[in-house]
């Protein structure tokens, strides 16, 4: 399974942007492929200011289209304060020209180019046992240069990332939002059954945006690298959502609301313009 994706450490390597405080918690080899320390950055330094620059302008280049770029100091005070940065990247002068353009590398730049991060921060169920590292932890983002322009970096890199990912923090139960119409709805219904805490959020600045949690466990750290047609631990869908129809969205939030749960469980399929995703609705339990 993992020989699949090895192609993908030959161009790129792991970073880790953490502080002091929070690097403890972390797992500094995941998947057994130990981050090299060099490429365990500090968020307070000044020598790593470059870094953090071509972070956020992978950041602005990805997001930036749907109005949801991150200002620098969101980035600092609500990502890698609290959370963490993993990722991976290439070393400069493996970057083509053109690519270094438009990812604003400086011509007499040498260290690393983020190909790829996931940001991760803690979320306050995750003490509610009494633990002393958080269990519970949100998916702030995920996001590749292959989103922007595919084929700087090599396929699979964002499953690559994000089995990566799930391997560096200590993540019991995964949290995080996604949009109905986004590629990694895909991507994240390799990992499992995705339980809907919100199908309609009028929160968000896009609406159209679901809000899951899910329980890991080394099974869905497998099969976001294997890609199953079906889940093992998903239920045969229901129902099918049409992404686009925001009645259809509305009133599956009246039914999350209303005590109904319902998951996603598989990828979304297309027909012409039509993007529908299958889903598992159970009715609440009886009191």
């Amino acid at each position: 399974m993992i020989n699949h994706y090895l192609p993908i450490l030959r161009e790129c390597e792991p970073f880790l942007i953490a502080h002091h405080d929070v690097r403890p918690q972390l797992n500094l080899a995941p998947g057994g492929m130990p981050i090299p320390p060099d490429n365990v950055l500090h968020p307070q330094h000044m020598a790593n200011g470059r870094f953090l620059e071509l972070l956020a302008r992978l950041d602005g280049l990805t997001f930036g289209p749907f109005g949801m770029h991150m200002p620098s100091w969101v980035f600092y005070d609500c990502a890698v304060m609290p959370g963490a940065v993993f990722g991976l990247a290439m070393r400069a002068e493996r970057v083509p020209e053109w690519a270094r353009e438009s990812l604003g590398v400086p011509a007499d730049y040498l260290g690393l180019v983020p190909m790829a991060q996931f940001i991760a921060i803690p979320v306050l169920s995750g003490f509610a046992s009494g633990a002393t590292v958080p269990t519970t932890w949100l998916m702030y983002t995920l996001e590749t240069i292959n989103e922007i322009s595919p084929g700087i970096a090599p396929h699979g890199l964002i499953e690559f990332t994000l089995w990566m990912g799930l391997q560096v923090f200590p993540i019991q139960e995964l949290q995080g939002t996604v949009q109905w119409r986004s590629p990694k709805l895909a991507t994240l219904a390799h990992l499992g059954p995705l339980e809907l805490l919100t199908a309609w959020t009028p929160a968000h600045s896009l609406p159209r945006t679901l809000t899951f949690k899910m329980h890991l466990r080394d099974l869905h750290l497998q099969s976001v690298l294997l890609a199953p047609r079906a889940h093992p631990d998903a239920p045969p869908p229901n129902a099918l959502i049409d992404v686009d129809d925001e009645g259809a969205l509305r009133q599956l939030q009246r039914d999350i609301e209303a005590g109904h749960r319902i998951q996603v469980v598989g990828q979304p399929t297309s027909v012409g313009c039509h993007v529908r995703v299958p889903i598992f609705r159970a009715a609440p339990t009886a009191a």
